[in-house]
C-alpha cells in the first residue's frame, strides 16, 4: 500500500511539472490567415521583450510612437492609415489584421513584420 501512495504522489508531481510553464524555454507563435484577416500570436521567454519592442519599432514605428517598454491593448492606425490591433505584454504579443479595412500593401508588410517575430524571439 505504501508503495502505491509514493507511486501517486511520484505521477502527480511529474504532471505537476510538465504542466508547468516554462517561459524561458519554451515558444509558442501561431500564424492564421482568414479571407477577411490575418493574425499571429506569440508567447516567449519574457526576456526577449526589448527586442521584440526594437523590432516592432524598426520596422513600424514612425516619429512619435514606440513600442520599447509599453504595455499595449487597442487598435493602432500608423502615419500611412494602416490600422490593426495589437496585445501585448512582457513575453506575449497579439497582432489582427483586417484585410479589408487596409491596402494589400499594409497587408505584406504586417504579415512580414509578424514572420519575423519568430526570428526575434528564438
Amino acid at each position: 500500500m505504501k508503495k502505491i501512495t509514493i507511486l501517486v504522489y511520484l505521477l502527480l508531481a511529474v504532471i505537476t511539472i510538465t504542466s508547468c510553464d516554462f517561459p524561458d524555454g519554451s515558444i509558442s507563435i501561431k500564424h492564421s490567415q482568414y479571407t477577411h484577416y490575418y493574425e499571429m500570436t506569440a508567447k516567449f521567454n519574457p526576456e526577449k521583450t526589448t527586442e521584440v519592442d526594437k523590432y516592432l519599432d524598426k520596422e513600424l514605428s514612425s516619429g512619435d510612437m514606440s513600442f520599447i517598454n509599453t504595455r499595449m491593448d487597442g487598435e493602432i492606425t500608423l502615419d500611412n492609415k494602416t490600422t490593426f490591433y495589437i496585445k501585448k505584454s512582457p513575453g506575449y504579443l497579439h497582432i489582427k489584421f483586417d484585410k479589408e479595412k487596409n491596402s494589400d500593401e499594409a497587408f505584406i508588410k504586417i504579415k512580414s513584420v509578424c514572420e519575423g517575430i519568430n526570428e526575434v524571439v528564438r
